[in-house]
């Protein structure tokens, strides 16, 4: 993450760890905070660059106290979902927002904000699938399930059973530059952005990077694969981004008395953008009864177009 981002999140993790009646100290790098709790001593770094993620998760920290010497908790807060280390608690996004938002509620209310960090009783527990916090063990990158099983079913407005499936998508990152021209017009090409594909029908979405959890799914729920390879994805979503970029260009041209125009379509190069593709899974309700439906596990919003029956699981 860029610094400036970095120095916003450590000011907000301090204010939450505060809210939550930790001493909260600046630290040297390569951590970012040290905090105390009773017994529990925590260190804190915030980043999204891999190689010093797995630094910081391969590291023992530990600190001299009246009885010894303790192991430190480690905390991790990082925005790229794709980050995932074996040693550390970690905050993604979602984690982050939600904390930051209790932690303000805490002190406008004047109550102690409760973390499940450290030897607080707290336990960790997804808040993603009342029904099973346990989950199925399998992680995967996903939208967070925040439409509940019966929810769902009435939502549907058929009699049926909901089966929770993760439909598979390539989330892309493009930057664009560069640009065109015709006629001396100017066409410029510079750009970045954000968006998913269907990796199923290969239909193109909008979405929020920062809403992605890495989170065990519930158990029970099945994992649809791809038909779509990363290969055809980045074929398919380059070329509907050239089209969406392409410009027609309209020359007015003057001669003698004559007035006519020219038009032209000017494009972007293919080499002139860059693209980052990511698995990404969407979790839908199916619910099976005269007919299918099928509910969006996220958002809620009822499919148009069911997902074929007949598509692999795993």
């Amino acid at each position: 993450m860029e610094q400036r981002i970095r120095e916003k999140a450590v000011r907000a993790i301090s204010d939450i760890l505060k809210s939550a009646g930790y001493d909260v100290h600046h630290a040297s790098p390569p951590i970012d905070l040290s905090a105390v709790s009773g017994s529990t001593y925590l260190v804190v770094v915030c980043s999204d660059d891999q190689e010093e993620v797995s630094r910081f998760s391969e590291t023992e920290y530990t600190v001299k106290g009246d009885q010894g010497e303790k192991v430190c908790e480690k905390l991790l807060v990082t925005f790229d979902p794709g980050i995932e280390v074996q040693d550390c608690i970690v905050w993604y996004a979602e984690e982050f927002a939600r904390y930051a938002g209790e932690a303000t509620l805490s002190r406008v209310i004047g109550r102690e904000l409760l973390l499940p960090l450290g030897e607080s009783g707290a336990s960790v527990r997804s808040r993603e699938y009342p029904d099973d916090p346990a989950g199925s063990g399998i992680k995967i990158p996903h939208l967070p399930v925040r439409v509940h099983r019966e929810e769902a079913e009435d939502k549907a407005g058929v009699p049926g059973v909901a089966t929770l499936k993760f439909l598979p998508y390539w989330l892309y990152r493009f930057t664009s530059r560069g640009s065109g021209s015709f006629k001396e017009q100017e066409v410029s090409f510079d750009g970045s952005g954000v968006g998913a594909l269907n990796a199923i029908n290969g239909s193109l979405i909008d979405v929020d990077p920062d809403t992605v959890t890495r989170r065990s799914i519930p158990q029970g729920s099945e994992v649809v694969r791809a038909q779509i390879d990363k290969e055809a994805a980045d074929e398919k979503i380059t070329g509907d981004l050239i089209r969406s970029m392409t410009r027609k260009v309209k020359a007015r041209q003057i001669k003698g008395d004559a007035i006519y125009y020219e038009e032209k379509n000017v494009a972007p190069e293919r080499s002139n953008i860059a693209l980052e593709l990511r698995e990404l899974f969407i979790p839908v309700w199916q619910i099976k009864g005269k007919k299918i439906v099928e509910i969006n596990a996220y958002t809620g919003e009822r499919l148009r177009e069911p997902m074929d029956d007949g598509v692999e699981v795993f």
